[in-house]
């Protein structure tokens, strides 16, 4: 497959991920708000992936895409050494403005670097890395790239941590083959404008189990329903957005249980719009406790192609 990849996409430019870009996408956690709570203010699905990453003091993190910093800050805050690198210059100067914040002990174990990641010549190896809310901006065969370099920097018996959204069925098969069949009055798709031209690799769980294995990692890729959760932490200053119109039916207890509900059943895979996975060096055992989720496994097995990796 690697030998086939044609490379005929370009990345995404850096000038993407723009001062616009920054207002838009935390909501109510503005730079300013940011910077006035350390960046305390975790979104769900990072509390979750730092929970999966099972961090004590002492490890050493990697944060590929590290945005605003929230992981790096709040690993180093828990007495683990975090780097985060980023490559766009904008956001980077929000994460080196909340670092200056912390406490001179705390600024030790935090260091944000502007660049392309794989330009980092480090002898370190790190116990986990993070790619949160990454993988979609990167076409295939960056991922591969990016998977390459992870093998040289991740330590024996490490783990990559991965979150991306959207899972790619709920846009494909939920949104435009079955809402647009009774409500053919919305749009055909639902991304904004913007969002067609940084989400150039959005995934199934298949497919990203397939470029984990194309990549040479083990892997364990699951939906985890983080939506009402999210739906909480927006309530502070609710989005005025197709987003707060979703958040806000979802916040009522009732419509929220039933999406709980059926988001343990096998509707799951085309509704539930927040996948995780874990991946770890083939010839490693995994050490974390991670979620059983049997359908999501079952659903992988029957639909992974096989790699030759």
């Amino acid at each position: 497959m690697t030998e086939n990849m044609e490379r005929n996409t370009d990345s995404v430019p850096a000038q993407r991920y723009n001062d616009k870009w920054i207002q838009d996408t935390w909501g109510w956690d503005t730079p300013e708000e940011f910077l006035r709570t350390q960046g305390r203010n975790l979104r769900p699905r990072v509390l979750k992936a730092v929970e999966l990453a099972e961090l004590s003091p002492g490890m050493r993190i990697l944060d590929i895409g590290c945005g605003r910093g929230e992981v790096v800050l709040h690993c180093a805050r828990m007495g683990v050494y975090s780097v985060g690198v980023d490559y766009s210059k904008e956001i980077i100067e929000i994460a080196d403005a909340a670092r200056a914040a912390h406490s001179e002990e705390e600024r030790e174990l935090m260091l944000f670097i502007c660049d392309d990641v794989k330009n980092l010549d480090t002898q370190d190896k790190f116990d986990r890395i993070f790619m949160l809310d990454l993988v979609e901006h990167l076409h295939d065969w960056e991922l591969l790239e990016l998977f390459e370099y992870c093998h040289k920097v991740l330590a024996p018996d490490g783990c990559i941590v991965i979150h991306t959204l959207p899972n790619k069925w709920v846009y494909e098969i939920t949104y435009r083959r079955l809402l647009r069949l009774f409500m053919p009055w919305l749009p055909k798709n639902p991304r904004s404008e913007f969002e067609k031209t940084i989400h150039v690799n959005e995934m199934s769980i298949v497919h990203l189990s397939n470029i984990l294995s194309e990549g040479g990692f083990k892997s364990r890729v699951w939906l985890q329903d983080l939506i009402v959760e999210q739906a909480k932490w927006h309530k502070k200053q609710p989005l005025s957005d197709k987003r707060g119109r979703l958040y806000s039916w979802l916040g009522n207890p009732v419509i929220g249980l039933m999406y709980k509900l059926i988001a343990k059943t096998p509707l799951k895979f085309f509704i539930v719009n927040e996948m995780f996975a874990a991946g770890w060096n083939k010839e490693d055992k995994l050490r974390l406790r991670l979620p059983l989720k049997i359908q999501d496994r079952i659903v992988v097995s029957m639909f992974k192609s096989k790699c030759n990796s």
